[in-house]
C-alpha cells in the first residue's frame, strides 16, 4: 500500500522516527480501512491485537461503567494511535473505540508486526519505542489528573486512604 503523503498525518508520533524508506517497508503491512460515523473500531472485551493510526476523522473511546452505563474517556484526533494495550499484551479490549465521523484508519496486526520484526528489527524497534512514549505520557497525564482529584477538599479521608493503598499496590504488589 502506498498513501500519499498528504494523507500521512503529521502529527502521528508512531511515524516520526522512520525514514522514507522505513515508511515504504512497514505500509504495505497495514490495512486501510474506512468507518462510517458511529461505528465501533475496538470493541471492549474482545480480544484482538491490532495497532491502529487515525488518518481522518475524529473517534470516542468509551469504556462500559456499572453495567450498560458508558462513560467517554476520550476523544481522539488525526494521528492518534489507540488498541495499543491489547496489541502488546494478548487481552481483551479495556474499552471500545467508535467512529464520531466518517473516519479513515490504518491497522497493523500484530501478526504482521512479527514479520517486520523478523524481517526488520529495527523499525519494529522503532515503532515499540513511540508506543512505549505514547503510554508513559498517557499514564503521566492520569497520574497528575489522579492527584488532582485526590487532593480536591470534597473528598472524603476514607476515599483518600483507599486510593493511598490502590497506588501502593499498583507499584509494589501487583503481578502483571
Amino acid at each position: 500500500m502506498s498513501l500519499p503523503n498528504s494523507r500521512m498525518p503529521d502529527t502521528c508520533s508512531i511515524f516520526s522516527n522512520l525514514s522514507p524508506e522505513e515508511m515504504n517497508q512497514l505500509l504495505p503491512l497495514m490495512e486501510q480501512k474506512k468507518y462510517p460515523e458511529g461505528e465501533p473500531i475496538l470493541k471492549e472485551g474482545l480480544s484482538f491485537q491490532v495497532l491502529s493510526i487515525l488518518l481522518r476523522g475524529r473517534c470516542e473511546v468509551i469504556k462500559t461503567c456499572g453495567g450498560a452505563n458508558e462513560q467517554q474517556l476520550a476523544v481522539l484526533e488525526t494521528g492518534a494511535v489507540f488498541g495499543e494495550m491489547s496489541f502488546y499484551q494478548s487481552a481483551p479490549h479495556s474499552a471500545s473505540v467508535r467512529a464520531m465521523s466518517e473516519v479513515e484508519v490504518l491497522h497493523l496486526t500484530r501478526e504482521n508486526y512479527d514479520q517486520l520484526l523478523n524481517h526488520d528489527p529495527n523499525i519494529a524497534f522503532r515503532i515499540a519505542e513511540s508506543i512505549a512514549k505514547i503510554l508513559a505520557d498517557r499514564l503521566r497525564r492520569m497520574d497528575e489528573w489522579t492527584c488532582g482529584v485526590i487532593e480536591s477538599p470534597h473528598i472524603s479521608v476514607s476515599r483518600k486512604e483507599e486510593w493511598n493503598e490502590f497506588r501502593s499496590k499498583l507499584y509494589t504488589e501487583w503481578e502483571f
